[in-house]
């Protein structure tokens, strides 16, 4: 039996999409896939913080990663390659680092039909599909969706997650997804938010908005500012949090986005975009592209910060 092997990289919701992504490709390929779940500064939790004890999901090791490849990670190769391991047979890598992994489709499927693989392992953050072969990064179809939603409704994540998404109310609901952070300079503005949720409720005929931010300073704004609108926004209660808060609670939030009748999100956020995969109401929700003054000034408080705390970082002061 053939294995796909995938190694997620970058954020929880990229590593979702690749392991998504991957479990697609096994399944089109006949075979058996695992994934090797290892921490990075901007997904630190363990497997068993993310994945529950039951989960459908294989898992190897990193020492179990290394026996396979012949090498370690440190040593994985860019793009697609292969190489023999005794024991093991001819392993197939495929990272695709700067360029992105959708531009070498075309060129990952040839090498699996030109070789007597036994193992293909992936190394990726994010979406890729063998469906029209090498195409941007950007690319993604109505049918690669249906594909991810599908792997997304069936996905078992650890229970302190589980539990607190199923403790919410049964009512409709519009999700409100508003990411900063990292993603400040790729912001619409808030009358741009504000049109489109306002939009959303009337033409839905719901005021409940769920509303998930990495922003406190913006989800309380929204908190004030929407029942002014007959709008009433909820949030989703913490208790039921382990000592690894964050990731579980940012998961939390994804998966509650994903029970909504349609979403308001920041077209640049793969968090916003994977939750609309996964709710079934993609082509109903609203993708808020960014406001090219709000980035603006965002990359203006940068540089003056960089300017004013210069002398200190050069040891000037």
């Amino acid at each position: 039996m053939q294995r796909v092997v995938v190694v997620p990289r970058n954020g929880y919701i990229n590593r979702l999409q690749a392991t998504a992504s991957a479990s697609i490709i096994a399944d089109q390929l006949g075979a058996e896939m695992a994934v090797c779940w290892l921490s990075q500064e901007a997904a630190p939790a363990a497997r068993d913080t993310v994945f529950g004890s039951d989960s459908s999901l294989k898992f190897v090791s990193e020492p179990e990663l290394t026996e396979i490849l012949g090498f370690g990670l440190e040593a994985f190769p860019h793009y697609v390659n292969s190489h023999v391991v005794s024991e093991v047979g001819r392993v197939v890598t495929f990272a695709g680092h700067e360029r992105g992994e959708q531009p070498l489709m075309t060129q990952l499927a040839q090498e699996l039909q030109s070789s007597d693989w036994e193992v293909l392992v992936i190394l990726a953050g994010g979406r890729f599909s063998f469906e029209t072969g090498s195409q941007s990064n950007e690319w993604d179809s109505e049918m690669f969706r249906t594909a991810r939603e599908s792997w997304y409704q069936t996905l078992e994540l650890a229970p302190e997650i589980e539990n607190s998404v199923n403790s919410i109310p049964s009512e409709p609901f519009i999700g409100m997804h508003l990411r900063y952070s990292d993603r400040s300079h790729q912001a619409p503005s808030r009358s741009e938010i504000q049109r489109a949720v306002v939009s959303k409720c009337q033409q839905l005929g719901l005021n409940r908005v769920f509303l998930a931010s990495d922003s406190l300073k913006e989800r309380e704004y929204w908190q004030k500012l929407l029942p002014t609108l007959g709008i009433f926004p909820w949030v989703l209660e913490t208790e039921n949090c382990s000592e690894h808060a964050g990731a579980q609670l940012a998961l939390a939030d994804w998966r509650v986005l994903g029970r909504s009748q349609s979403l308001v999100y920041f077209a640049k956020s793969s968090f916003g975009y994977e939750a609309a995969v996964a709710s079934g109401k993609f082509t109903e929700s609203i993708a808020l592209e960014p406001n090219k003054l709000v980035s603006t000034g965002v990359q203006a408080k940068s540089l003056i910060a960089n300017v004013l705390s210069a002398p200190k970082r050069r040891g000037w002061l």
